[in-house]
């Protein structure tokens, strides 16, 4: 199971990673300047707030609505669990491409500073790793 989830993560979080770096090698080089890209300020807020929602109340919520569908029954299917981890994966993945928005439009420093800390608990916090599907497991009783 971890090898599937891992695989999808890096498959999701490669490209945002790809376009920090060429961003940054692209303003290093003087092809993009700051403030070369603007948004309306209302779309400020509207970003932040979708960077709320995929990092932490989006998952939040598939989590709960899953434990809710599986209430009664006494063990969950392997199947049905990796289909949760990886709706949950997508749902957060969406994050740094947030982050990515806000750093190339150069959002006001409260907002960038808040998508890019969003981004960095997505990213952590969602990482497949073993420990943290065990613990899944553990309390969702997976055969």
């Amino acid at each position: 199971m971890q090898p599937i989830l891992k695989r999808q993560y890096i498959i999701v979080l490669l490209p945002a990673v790809g376009l920090f770096l060429t961003f940054g090698l692209a303003r290093q080089l003087n092809f993009i300047t700051p403030g070369q890209f603007v948004i309306p300020s209302v779309l400020h807020s509207m970003v932040f707030i979708l960077s709320a929602i995929t990092a932490i109340a989006g998952p939040l919520f598939f989590r709960t609505l899953f434990a809710h569908s599986m209430r009664k029954q006494t063990q969950v299917p392997a199947k049905e669990f990796l289909s949760f981890q990886r709706k949950i994966l997508w749902i957060s993945m969406i994050t740094p491409y947030f982050a990515f928005i806000a750093v190339l439009c150069d959002f006001p420093r409260f907002f960038a500073a808040a998508i890019v800390l969003m981004t960095l608990y997505a990213v952590y916090y969602y990482f497949p790793s073993q420990k943290r599907i065990n613990f899944d497991q553990k309390i969702f009783r997976v055969k």
